[in-house]
């Protein structure tokens, strides 16, 4: 009994304490930042030498743009992430092409659940958030 007891304190520790890591972290010798697989910081722009924010995703996530099949048996288009900047919707991942990565802070995927909490229903694809300067 004491080891099952032993067994589940050590598996609740370990389950608060990867709760509560922190999605990006800072190499404090580098001064650089790592973020998380939902999103891309200026250090990751940057190294990725993209001069445009689609290139950037393309070459670092390209799970974002991929998209999906139909979301309806009466719609047969296959569905994009949307994009969105500083709050406004600006359209589909073609959008992209036209952001220069130098003039942007972050970017952040939302998966569909997520991004409906955030930016309201009719994104089945998510969404690709952009903050610049």
């Amino acid at each position: 009994m004491n080891r099952l007891r032993g067994f589940v304190f050590l598996l609740a520790t370990s389950t608060l304490l990867a709760g509560c890591s922190s999605a990006t972290t800072t190499n404090g010798a580098a001064g650089t930042t790592r973020s998380s697989q939902n999103q891309l910081s200026r250090d990751d722009l940057a190294a990725s030498n993209a001069d445009n924010v689609y290139d950037a995703v393309a070459k670092l996530r390209p799970n974002w743009l991929s998209s999906r099949g139909v979301t309806s048996v009466t719609d047969a288009t296959p569905t994009e992430v949307d994009v969105y900047m500083d709050g406004n919707f600006l359209g589909k991942s073609d959008y992209l092409k036209q952001v220069r990565t130098n003039d942007i802070v972050s970017v952040t995927y939302w998966d569909a659940g997520r991004a409906s909490a955030r930016f309201g229903m009719g994104h089945p694809r998510g969404v690709i958030e952009i903050v610049h300067n």
